[in-house]
């Protein structure tokens, strides 16, 4: 059976790791999420990720920062469109994830005058990047920066908030009639990202996700004989508007 993963089971946000980094930071506690909205949306964790992700140097000082990642998939969708496409479509829809990045020196004290906003405008730029080849990693086509909309979190920060928008693709289905198996052409599903990275503190946080910005349905009719057709109806019942709230809502619920 041609199996098609969506975004597969690994996180998309956070910074890669600096290969050969090393960091006088210690443990970096993980970022605070909104679990009842976790268990509620039926996101399960597949990952913590500890890593030294930033290393800059401003003149005579060196900056370093090590950062501690947990990412979740909505298990509850994937098993859903899993069972509605006869394990055609099968993986992760839908991915949160978030970052707590800690700082050395830390940033309320840096020397030689290296500001706090350069620091944290260098570690946005990282994570942008990073999201993207993360999405492209996970096997999406044309992955684009679109722009950034006002956003607030519920603790009181205004990151503003970077989408994303990319193809799935998906390519033809088959299905089998029990006389004859056809293909179904569904080409590619658009998906959004969102991503906002804002400081707080003497730490960075990094919060974002990705999910489906668009539902597929199609009925195709195949004509066995010229007395018998087979009417196959597809359609995937995905609601892009409720993905893309419930992920806002984790993401603004981070600290």
């Amino acid at each position: 059976m041609n199996r098609r993963r969506f975004l597969g089971g690994a996180g998309v946000v956070g910074l890669g790791a600096l290969a050969g980094c090393s960091s006088a930071v210690g443990t970096v506690a993980p970022p605070d999420v909104p679990q009842a909205e976790i268990d509620e949306g039926g996101w399960e964790r597949t990952d913590k990720t500890e890593q030294t992700v930033f290393e800059e140097s401003y003149g005579p000082v060196t900056i370093t920062g090590k950062s501690t990642t947990l990412t979740f998939a909505d298990e509850a969708l994937a098993a859903e469109v899993s069972e509605k496409t006869l394990d055609q479509i099968d993986g992760t829809l839908a991915i949160f994830a978030a970052s707590h990045i800690n700082f050395s020196p830390d940033l309320n004290n840096l020397p030689g005058g290296v500001g706090q906003k350069e620091v944290v405008e260098q570690a946005e730029t990282a994570a942008r990047e990073q999201f993207k080849q993360r999405m492209r990693d996970q096997g999406l086509e044309n992955v684009q920066e679109t722009g950034e909309e006002p956003f607030q979190t519920d603790s009181g920060a205004s990151p503003g908030l970077a989408t994303f928008t990319a193809e799935f693709p998906v390519g033809k289905m088959a299905y089998d009639t029990g006389e004859e198996t056809f293909n179904i052409d569904v080409g590619t599903i658009e998906v959004a990202g969102d991503l906002a990275v804002w400081n707080v503190g003497d730490y960075v946080v990094v919060a974002g996700g990705a999910y489906p910005a668009e539902s597929f349905a199609t009925t195709t009719t195949k004509e066995l004989s010229e007395a018998i057709s087979v009417t196959v109806d597809i359609d995937l019942g995905l609601t892009p508007g409720e993905y893309r709230q419930e992920v806002r809502s984790l993401i603004a619920g981070t600290q």
